[in-house]
């Protein structure tokens, strides 16, 4: 038992950090991350219980492991709605499932008949189960009615997923709770009811190999970095364009088969690729629309320039926009781009400064030189001459040819999106 006990808690808490590292502001991660904390310190106060000869002792660790089980049971709730987005709108409701855990909990320390039914196995103090207490009977049925809840929440979802992988997914599930909970109520009721002898623990190691499980399906699906129907929309609705969804570790999550063609490999080795080997810049873009983000999903285009990654033809139209989720969390990032017909040519901008760029990104953005100004933290009568030396050093003479010289020769991207960039060198 404790040697189950502490190969629970290790994993336990190993795997929470593994799934919520990517994103801390997900819900389903941080839904995941309660559900493998309260496992796995409940595993750890089930070891020191269980190493103790000490019964007032054992009754203490044993109470507090109760009430871990009884939140891990909240818990488990909790994820299922944040992963299949049944939560409520107002979030915060959603912790009212940990309400009957805490009352079973203040239940089970009344009843001290239940906390009195304790015998010496091999040396080490183990639980007789008592069936008539209602403490017992209590957690019973919050542990039913929690699992069966989570189960019926996975199929529901199952059936209104658009996709096959989806429904795929969260059969598998579904599927995997109700075997759960046949394996937990034969080792820890049934085994213990009909042969008399407490209950092995054996229910830790059977929880710990389901979220190992989950592990497994997070690897391999990718579902609680951006919804597989986002995804699957995203990479069919643009033919000819290059699509790539982006995770919030600025990873590229999965491509269409024209980013495949483009770069010259298949889809599977570009997963997991740093988005700036694929794209030079992106995280740049990621940071802008990071530090535009609101109510509102913004986006940002760019010519860029890819033949530094072996593609002949390397100007790439892009169009880059944050990915949100219902709750308004963001889960990944959709890159789309065109081909670019045409070459650039890198002497035109030669001699622009990186303020002068600055100050193009304002003009291409339709800002007047009094709010360019207010944005850049500088005069007017600076704006104003730092547009002189752009028009002198471009060979035009207003704004309109300065927008129709860049976008012909390619440094401006077409999109419609909500700001324009012009690639200057990091040196300048």
């Amino acid at each position: 038992m404790v040697s189950v006990a502490a190969l629970t808690g290790f994993f336990s808490f190993l795997l929470g950090y593994l799934v919520v590292r990517g994103d801390t502001a997900s819900r389903a991660r941080q839904a995941f991350l309660l559900m493998s904390v309260f496992l796995g310190t409940w595993a750890v106060i089930a070891m020191f219980a269980h190493s103790t000869v000490d019964l007032d002792a054992f009754r203490r660790l044993f109470f507090v492991g109760w009430l871990l089980q009884l939140l891990h049971f909240g818990a488990f709730l909790h994820f299922a709605l944040a992963v299949t987005e049944r939560t409520p709108r107002r979030y915060r409701l959603v912790y009212f499932i940990y309400l009957p855990c805490v009352i079973s909990a203040a239940l089970f320390r009344l009843h001290n008949d239940y906390l009195s039914d304790f015998a010496l196995v091999n040396g080490t103090w183990q639980f007789n189960h008592h069936y008539g207490s209602a403490a017992f009977f209590s957690m019973l049925v919050i542990w039913f009615a929690y699992y069966v809840a989570a189960a019926v929440v996975y199929f529901k979802r199952a059936r209104a997923s658009a996709t096959v992988r989806e429904r795929r997914v969260f059969r598998v599930l579904g599927a995997s709770v109700v075997i759960l909970m046949v394996i937990t109520f034969t080792e820890a009721v049934i085994v213990p009811l009909l042969f008399r002898v407490p209950s092995q623990g054996s229910v830790l190691l059977f929880k710990l190999l389901w979220l190992l499980c989950f592990g497994y399906l997070v690897d391999r699906f990718h579902f609680l970095t951006a919804p597989p129907r986002l995804e699957e929309i995203a990479l069919t609705a643009f033919p000819g364009y290059v699509v790539a969804i982006i995770d919030n570790r600025r990873t590229v999550q999965c491509v269409n088969e024209e980013a495949s063609l483009l770069f010259e490999r298949p889809s599977e080795s570009l997963q997991g690729v740093a988005l700036d080997d694929l794209f030079g810049g992106g995280t740049q873009l990621c940071e802008m629309i990071d530090a535009r983000s609101g109510n509102r999903s913004p986006s940002v285009s760019v010519v860029v320039d890819l033949r530094n990654h072996g593609v002949s033809n390397g100007l790439l139209d892009v169009k880059a926009s944050a990915l949100r989720d219902k709750a308004g969390n963001r889960i990944g990032y959709v890159f789309v781009g065109q081909q670019v017909s045409g070459t650039q040519r890198p002497e035109l901008i030669a001699g622009i400064t990186r303020r002068e760029a600055e100050i193009i990104e304002q003009i291409l953005a339709g800002h007047t030189n009094a709010a360019i100004a207010e944005h850049l933290f500088i005069s007017e009568r600076t704006v104003k001459t730092h547009i002189t030396h752009i028009f002198d050093k471009l060979g035009i003479d207003n704004r309109i040819q300065l927008y129709g010289l860049l976008r012909d020769n390619h440094f401006i991207s077409s999109h419609c999106a909500d700001r324009h960039l012009i690639r200057i060198p990091a040196d300048r």
